[in-house]
C-alpha cells in the first residue's frame, strides 16, 4: 500500500533535525541522511525533543538507525489525544501503528498500571538496506519502554507482571505465545535482588519473534544470571569483556533476546550516568581509545565522534538550544562470531526560555554580544576557581585542608578535590588529577589498601570512597590498587545495610589512645553521609538503595554524621537514588526540602554563615538540579547559581564554609549535641576548611553542573 503524508503541523522532525545534520556528515553517507530525512518527515516536531542515533563501529557502516524519545506530549500525539497535533490518518490504517496507538492510550490513562510503571518509550527506526530511500512506506519502528517505580503515595506495589499481562498483549494485539511467555516469566522470577529492568523492547521491523530485555545491575549478579536462565554461550568470554569494559564506564546494562529460548547473541552496554557530561571530562576519549586498541573502532571514526559533541543556537525554530553528545556503547557478543560494536549518540533541544537565568524576555532584551559576555564571565569564574585549586597544592602535589589532632588532611582531601575536579573541561586538570592519583596510589602502608584522613590514622570508608570516585573518573577503577580498596569496603557494611567509617574499634581506639571504658558505637556504626558518598560508586549503588531510602527524614532530607550541613548528605543520597530510580518520590521530597532551604536571594543561611554558606548552597544547588525540568526549580537554580558566582573571591576561591564535625566516639546522634568546640582538634570539635580548598572544589563542581 502507498501512504500519503498528510498532516496539518507546521514543522516536522525533519525540520527539527536540520541543525544536527551538519555534525553527522563526517560519520554517515549521503544516502543515510536521505533515509533520515524520509523517516523524520512522517512525524511532527512536537512529538519529541530528544533524538538518538545508532552507529555501527565494527563491522563499520556509514549509516545510522534513528530513534526518538516519547514522553508525555509525544504520548498524547501517538494516542491521538492531542487536539492540535495528530499523525497522518494513514498511520491508523497500519496494524503496527494501530497497536502503538492503543498502547499509548492505555499508558496515558491514570487508571491503568502502565501509567505508573512506564516512564518513557523510544521508537527506533532501522536504516534500510542498500540505501533504499523509498518514501512511500510508513516506517515501522522497534519500541522500547522504560520501566519505572510507581510513586510512593500511589498505593501500587511494585511488580513486573503487568509486562506480560498487559503491555505485551497491547503491543502485539494478541497474548504472548505460551512458550515465550513461560520463558519470559522464568527470566523475571530469576532476577537477582539488586538487578532491575531498565527497558523492554519489541522489534516490529524484524522477523525474529523475541522480547528484548535490558537489565541494569552489578556484573557480579548479571553474569551468573545468564547461566541460571539457560544462556548457552561462553560465560568466561563475557566476563572478560565486562571486566575490561567496566574500567572505562560507570555501569553495565545487559541486553537479552528472549523467545522460547534465550537467543545466543547478547548486548553488553557501557553507560555513563550523567547524560553528555562525560563528553567534556575525558571519559569518552578514554573509552574510544580502548575500543580503538581492541580493533572495535577505527581511529578516524574515533576522531570524528569526539568532534560531534557541542551545542547550537537555532532561531528559526523558535529560539532553541541544541545539545549534542555521545551516550553509550554496546558490544554484541555471540560465541564463535566476531565481536561487534556500536555507539549511540544523540541530541536534545529545549527553548532558551526554559534555561535557568535565560528567560525569553532576557533573551530578547540582550544582544548577542551581551550573551557572549555572560558566557565568557561564567567560563572565567570556572577557570579562576581551577587556577586557585591548582596553585593551592603543596610542593608534592597534595591538596590539604582541615586541622585535627592528627594534623592536616591530605589523602581524604586530595581524593575529594580530585573527584570534584576530574570532569571539569580544563586542559590543566588531567595532569593534576593524574598526579593526585599517583600520590594516593603511592601510599601503600595499609595492608588493606584503604586510604584515610592522612597517612597516620587507620584507613576509613569515607576517605577510601572519595579516592575511588577519583579513580573511577580517570579510568583507574580496574587498577590493582583500586580493586583492592573496593574489596576492603565490604567489611564496612553493617547489618542495617549502611556503611560505617571505621571497620572496627580496635585500630582507631589505639590511634587516639582512648581508654577501655569509652565506647565506639558512634564511629563504627552506619553513617548516612559515608553511605551516600560510597553509593556514587557503581559497585555499591544498588546495594545501598534500601538503606538510603530508609534513612530519609520526614521532611525529605538526610542527616549527616560528620557534617553540620545536611545539604551535603541530602544531595549525595538523592543523586545515588536518582542514578537507579530517577522518578522516585525520595528525590521529589528531597528537592522540595532543598527549595525550602534556599532563601529569596538564592543562598542557604547557616548559624555560622547567616549571610550565606557557599558550601551548603553549592550542595543544595546540586540537589535541585535533579529536578531542573520543573519551572519553579529552574528559577531557584538560576538564583543559587548567580549568588555563588557573585560570592567568588578575587583569588578564585570561595570563603571557607565546609563545617566538619567530629562527634564523641560513642555518639549515635551528633545532631542532638550542642556543645561543639569551635576550631578544636579532638572529639566534640567543629572544624572549617581553613584553606578554602574543600569549599571551592564543592562550589566549582556545582557550578559546572549548573551552567
Amino acid at each position: 500500500m502507498v501512504y500519503q503524508r498528510t498532516h496539518t503541523w507546521l514543522y516536522s522532525l525533519k525540520d527539527s533535525l536540520q541543525p544536527i545534520k551538519p555534525h553527522l556528515t563526517a560519520l554517515v553517507c549521503p544516502e543515510a541522511i536521505e533515509q533520515l530525512d524520509s523517516v523524520s518527515s512522517y512525524f511532527p516536531d512536537a512529538i519529541a525533543s530528544t533524538y538518538g542515533f545508532e552507529y555501527r563501529l565494527q563491522p563499520s557502516a556509514s549509516v545510522v538507525d534513528f530513534a526518538f524519545q516519547v514522553t508525555e506530549t509525544g504520548r498524547e500525539i501517538l494516542a491521538g489525544l492531542n487536539p492540535h497535533t495528530r499523525l497522518s490518518e494513514d498511520f491508523g490504517k497500519h496494524p503496527v501503528w494501530q497497536q502503538i496507538q492503543k498502547f499509548c492510550t492505555e499508558w496515558a490513562d491514570p487508571s491503568s498500571l502502565l501509567h505508573y510503571f512506564i516512564g518513557d518509550l523510544w521508537l527506533e527506526f532501522d536504516s534500510k538496506p542498500d540505501g533504499d530511500t523509498n518514501t512511500n512506506n510508513i516506517p515501522i519502528p522497534g519500541l522500547f519502554f522504560g520501566v519505572t517505580s510507581p510513586p510512593d503515595n500511589s498505593g501500587i506495589s511494585f511488580n513486573y507482571s503487568w509486562i506480560w499481562e498487559q503491555a505485551m498483549p497491547l503491543l502485539l494485539g494478541t497474548p504472548l505465545p505460551p512458550a515465550l511467555e513461560k520463558k519470559f516469566i522464568d527470566c523475571i522470577k530469576r532476577l537477582p535482588p539488586q538487578t532491575s529492568i531498565f527497558q523492554v523492547g519489541l522489534m516490529f521491523s524484524r522477523t525474529v519473534q523475541a522480547i528484548r530485555l535490558c537489565l541494569v545491575g552489578s556484573p557480579s549478579e548479571l553474569l551468573p544470571y545468564l547461566k541460571e536462565i539457560g544462556w548457552t554461550g561462553q560465560l568466561a568470554e563475557v566476563e572478560k569483556l565486562v571486566n575490561s569494559l567496566s574500567g572505562c564506564v560507570d555501569g553495565i546494562i545487559l541486553d537479552l533476546d528472549i523467545g522460547e529460548q534465550i537467543y545466543p547473541r547478547i548486548g553488553i552496554e557501557g553507560i555513563f550516568l550523567t547524560r553528555y557530561q562525560a563528553c567534556v571530562n575525558g571519559q569518552w576519549e578514554s573509552l574510544l581509545d580502548y575500543l580503538t586498541s581492541q580493533g572495535l573502532c577505527a581511529k578516524e571514526t574515533r576522531d570524528a565522534l569526539l568532534k560531534y559533541s557541542g551545542y547550537s543556537l537555532v532561531k528559526r525554530l523558535g529560539d532553541r538550544i541544541y545539545i549534542r553528545g555521545l551516550n553509550h556503547i554496546k558490544l554484541i557478543y555471540q560465541s564463535g562470531q566476531p565481536l561487534a560494536s556500536k555507539i549511540y549518540f544523540g541530541a536534545m533541544h529545549q527553548p532558551l526560555s526554559k534555561i535557568p537565568g535565560r528567560s525569553a524576555e532576557t533573551i530578547n532584551a540582550k544582544s548577542t554580544e551581551d550573551a557572549t559576555k555572560q558566557e565568557r564571565g561564567d567560563a572565567d569564574a570556572i577557570e579562576s576557581a581551577v587556577t586557585f585549586l591548582l596553585t593551592a597544592r603543596n610542593s608534592e602535589g597534595w591538596w590539604i585542608d582541615f586541622q585535627l589532632a592528627a594534623g592536616l588532611s591530605d589523602e581524604w582531601v586530595t581524593g575529594y578535590v580530585g573527584a570534584m575536579l576530574a570532569n571539569i573541561p580544563d586542559n590543566r586538570i588531567p595532569e593534576a588529577v593524574s598526579t593526585a592519583w599517583n600520590l594516593l596510589n603511592s601510599r601503600r602502608h595499609r595492608a588493606n589498601g584503604k586510604w584515610g584522613y592522612n597517612r597516620l590514622p587507620p584507613g576509613d570508608a569515607d576517605s577510601t570512597g572519595w579516592v575511588l570516585q577519583l579513580a573511577c573518573a580517570i579510568g583507574e577503577s580496574n587498577s590493582e590498587r583500586a580493586r583492592q580498596a573496593m574489596q576492603s569496603l565490604a567489611a564496612h557494611q553493617r547489618p542495617d545495610g549502611g556503611i560505617c567509617t571505621y571497620e572496627s574499634e580496635e585500630s582507631i581506639r589505639a590511634f587516639i589512645h582512648a581508654s577501655p571504658e569509652i565506647g565506639f558505637a558512634g564511629w563504627c556504626g552506619s553513617h548516612t553521609c559515608v553511605s551516600a558518598a560510597i553509593a556514587a560508586l557503581p559497585e555499591y549503588r544498588f546495594q545501598l538503595q534500601d538503606y538510603l531510602r530508609s534513612t530519609q527524614q520526614n521532611d525529605g532530607s538526610w542527616l549527616a554524621y560528620w557534617w553540620q550541613d545536611p545539604e551535603y548528605v541530602t544531595a549525595l543520597a538523592a543523586e545515588a537514588i536518582a542514578a537507579c530510580y530517577p522518578n522516585s518520590d525520595c528525590i521529589t521530597n528531597a528537592v522540595a526540602w532543598g527549595m525550602n532551604r534556599l532563601n529569596s536571594q538564592g543562598f542557604v543561611a547557616t548559624s555560622d554563615r547567616p549571610s550565606g554558606s557557599p558550601f551548603a548552597t553549592a550542595w543544595c544547588l546540586r540537589l535541585l538540579i535533579l529536578r531542573r525540568q520543573d519551572t519553579a526549580v529552574q528559577a531557584a537554580i538560576a538564583k543559587a547559581t548567580d549568588w555563588l558566582l557573585a560570592q567568588q573571591q578575587p583569588n578564585g576561591s570561595w570563603v571557607s564554609s565546609a563545617r566538619l564535625q567530629v562527634p564523641l566516639t560513642d555518639d549515635l546522634n551528633p545532631n542532638q549535641f550542642n556543645q561543639w568546640i569551635y576550631h578544636g582538634t579532638i572529639q566534640g570539635s567543629l572544624v572549617f576548611d581553613k584553606h578554602c580548598v574543600f569549599t571551592t572544589a564543592t562550589v566549582l563542581q556545582a557550578l559546572h553542573r549548573s551552567l
